[in-house]
């Protein structure tokens, strides 16, 4: 799959299951803060720019944020049985731009859009 292509802001909202998209086309790295990690890659929906912060020990990752945070000591990186947040997560489009026929109520700004990242 092949994320090329402009941004389809006309594109109406739909919550639609990309499925696997291509881990390349994907990159992660630690948030400016240390507490987790952000994910960028475009929407295989409607190729906008999508960017989302992945916190450490976030529910869902299976993670309980590591020895450091159990001990009262914090933590600023991912404990080493944590999984990637690149694979671990269910992705959504978060372009930003609120496409047509989006719900007023809907979490996130973006096309509704879901996919999963494989290597």
């Amino acid at each position: 799959m092949t994320l090329a292509g402009r941004h389809e802001h006309g594109m109406p909202y739909a919550e639609v299951d990309a499925g696997d998209v291509d881990a390349a086309l994907f990159t992660q790295e630690p948030a400016p803060d240390g507490r987790g990690v952000i994910v960028s890659g475009r929407c295989p929906r409607c190729h906008g720019a999508t960017r989302t912060l992945f916190p450490w020990a976030r529910p869902g990752t299976g993670s309980k944020g590591g020895p450091g945070r159990l001990l009262g000591r914090g933590t600023t990186g991912r404990a080493e049985d944590e999984p990637e947040p690149l694979l671990a997560e269910v992705h959504l489009c978060e372009c930003g731009h609120a496409h047509p026929q989006c719900p007023p109520d809907t979490l996130y700004t973006g096309c509704g859009a879901s996919w999963r990242i494989r290597r």
